[in-house]
């Protein structure tokens, strides 16, 4: 818990100690495609032999569209930082994110109107499993981002890029049997866990 609060502020204070010079706001949007990576296991439970509760573990890549809405700030000609909302939505489950970015931008040329940016993001995941057995809940997210932005005029800007988010999801449910045996009670317990996510997408934003 503590490293995880430690990158939160990381990203916080690397934007707040950013120079500024004349700050630009911007509002945007973004879209693109999502892939999700689960790992789960199912250990059947039989008190009488012990020695059978061997777990059977795989893991499973999901990969759906996700949609962001975003608003910001560039504090100069190389700093910015924004908050993100994002929606996702696979086989199983839906995901809605409120997260922190900051990135730090190089011209690609003299005319700078092409740059290359990289930076990190920190925030909160919402996960909503599709099945009633396993409830919601609220983790934290943390990772990067780089891409290629291009300033169209004073106002719109398009940009292409990746984003990486390491996960933080963990659930477990039991299935009990219908008898239990010798006061014990046999059943089967399965665990699933949201490792990562990647994202590829492209957005436009306007500043005012």
């Amino acid at each position: 818990m503590k490293n995880k609060f430690l990158v939160l502020a990381a990203v916080a204070a690397t934007a707040i100690s950013a120079p500024t010079f004349a700050a630009d706001w911007f509002v945007g949007g973004t879209v693109g495609a999502q892939q999700n990576k689960y790992e789960g296991s199912v250990t059947v439970i039989d008190p009488v032999d012990p020695g059978f509760n061997v777990p059977m573990t795989g893991s499973e890549k999901e990969n759906n569209a996700v949609y962001e809405l975003r608003t910001g700030v560039y504090l100069n000609d190389n700093n910015r930082v924004y908050g993100t909302y994002s929606y996702n939505s696979d086989d199983f489950a839906k995901q809605q994110s409120l997260l922190m970015s900051y990135d730090y931008l190089v011209a690609l040329g003299d005319s700078n109107k092409l740059n290359w940016f990289i930076g990190a993001t920190a925030g909160v995941n919402h996960v909503s499993p599709d099945t009633n057995e396993v409830s919601s809940s609220n983790n934290f997210v943390w990772g990067g981002q780089t891409g290629l932005m291009y300033k169209i005029n004073d106002q719109l800007s398009t940009e292409i890029g990746y984003r990486y988010l390491k996960q933080d999801y963990d659930v477990s449910h039991f299935e009990s049997a219908i008898s239990p045996a010798n006061g014990a009670t046999p059943g089967i317990q399965a665990n699933m866990s949201l490792n990562d996510s990647q994202q590829l997408y492209l957005g436009v934003d306007y500043r005012f």
